[in-house]
C-alpha cells in the first residue's frame, strides 16, 4: 500500500539519526520543498543538471536518472530511490555500487495507467475518431459496436501497476488473462501464464497491454513471431518501456493491418524523431511518457516513509532486487 500523509508521521529524527539528502532531478527545487515540509531538519541538496558535485555528504539521493558518472561523485551514498517503478536506466550502470541500496516509487502509477489503458481502449471500441471525422465531414454512417465487456484483455505483467489494470478492465466484465513471473493467482485474473508458456494467450485477446519491466528476458520479446499471433484488428498497448517491442516488426504490422491498433507512450529515444513513421501511421497512437506521471506528493510521501527506515536501519520498502531487474 502506498503510504499516505495520514499514516507518514513527519518526522523530526535525533542529531545522530539525521542523513543528508540529495535531490537530483530538473524539478528538484520542488521536491526539495515537499521534503522540506516532510522530514524538518534534514538537509536536502538539490541538483538540477549536469556538471560534478564538488562536496556532497548525501547518504540517501532521490532521483530518475543522474547523469553519467554522477553516482560515483557521492562517496558516502548509501541509498537510491528513483521517482519512478522502473529502475532499468539505473541497472547496469558502472558508477552504480553493489553496496548502495535502490528503492522504487510506486507513487499513483497503477491508478494512472489503468485510466489509460481503459480510456484508449474505449476509444477504439467505441471508434470515437471515427465519428468525429464523419462530423467534420457531414457524414451520417453508423458502425457494429464491440463492447469491452465482451472482450478478453492481456495483460502482460501482474505487478502493482498490472493488477490495477487488470482489476479496472474486470469492473467492465472483461474476460483478463495475465502473465506473471510464476503462474500464481491474481484477483481479476481468470487464467495467469507464466514466463514460459505465456504465448499461449496471445491468439485469444483482443487487447495486449504491457506493464512488465524491461530486463533482459523481457527485451523484443514482442516480436514478429508474436505480432503474428495476435487476433486480425487486436490493440496493443505500451506503458512499460519501448524496448520490449520490435519497433520495425511493429511497424510493419500496423502497415499490414495485423494490428487494429497501438497506443504507444514509451519510445527508444523521446521526444520521438520527427523521422519516425510512427508520427505517421494512422493505427499508431503516440502520447508522450504521460500514462503514469511521476507526482511530487505521491514520491515525497514515500521516500520519507522509507527515509525513517532508513535512518533507523529497519528492511525498506519497494527494495529492488537487482538480480531481477525490479
Amino acid at each position: 500500500m502506498t503510504p499516505t500523509d495520514e499514516n507518514v508521521a513527519r518526522l523530526q529524527p535525533d542529531v545522530e539519526q539525521i542523513a543528508p539528502i540529495l535531490v537530483w532531478h530538473s524539478r528538484a527545487e520542488d521536491y526539495r520543498k515537499a521534503l522540506m515540509q516532510r522530514l524538518p531538519g534534514v538537509p536536502v541538496e538539490v541538483r538540477s543538471g549536469p556538471g560534478r558535485v564538488k562536496t556532497s555528504q548525501a547518504r540517501a539521493l532521490l532521483t530518475w536518472a543522474p547523469p553519467p558518472g554522477a553516482l560515483g561523485q557521492l562517496q558516502a551514498l548509501e541509498w537510491i530511490h528513483v521517482m519512478g517503478a522502473g529502475v532499468d536506466g539505473l541497472l547496469g550502470r558502472d558508477d552504480l555500487s553493489a553496496s548502495v541500496q535502490l528503492t522504487r516509487s510506486l507513487g499513483r502509477f497503477g491508478d494512472q495507467i489503468a485510466e489509460y489503458v481503459v480510456g484508449y481502449l474505449l476509444h477504439q471500441f467505441i471508434a470515437i475518431e471515427d465519428y468525429r471525422r464523419d462530423q467534420d465531414r457531414g457524414v451520417w454512417n453508423g458502425q457494429p459496436r464491440p463492447l469491452l465487456k465482451d472482450s478478453h484483455v492481456g495483460v502482460i505483467g501482474l505487478g502493482s501497476i498490472g493488477q490495477v489494470v487488470a482489476e479496472r478492465l474486470a469492473a467492465f466484465g472483461a474476460e483478463i488473462s495475465g502473465v506473471c513471473r510464476t503462474a500464481r493467482p491474481v484477483p481479476h485474473v481468470s487464467h495467469v501464464y507464466d514466463a514460459r508458456n505465456w504465448r499461449q494467450m496471445v491468439p485469444a485477446c483482443d487487447a495486449l497491454v504491457l506493464t512488465l519491466p524491461l530486463t533482459q528476458e523481457s527485451r523484443g520479446m514482442i516480436d514478429a513471431s508474436v505480432l503474428a499471433q495476435m487476433r486480425p484488428g487486436a490493440v496493443l498497448i505500451n506503458v512499460s518501456r519501448a524496448a520490449l517491442i520490435d519497433e520495425e516488426a511493429l511497424v510493419l504490422a500496423l502497415r499490414d493491418g495485423v494490428l487494429g491498433a497501438a497506443i504507444l507512450d514509451v519510445f527508444e529515444h523521446e521526444p520521438l524523431p520527427e523521422e519516425s513513421p510512427l508520427w505517421t501511421e494512422p493505427r499508431a497512437w503516440v502520447t508522450p511518457h504521460i500514462a503514469g506521471p511521476s507526482e511530487v506528493d505521491s514520491i515525497t510521501i514515500e521516500f520519507a516513509d522509507n527515509y525513517r527506515r532508513f535512518v533507523e536501519g529497519v528492511p525498506l520498502a519497494n527494495l529492488v532486487d537487482r538480480q531481477r531487474g525490479y
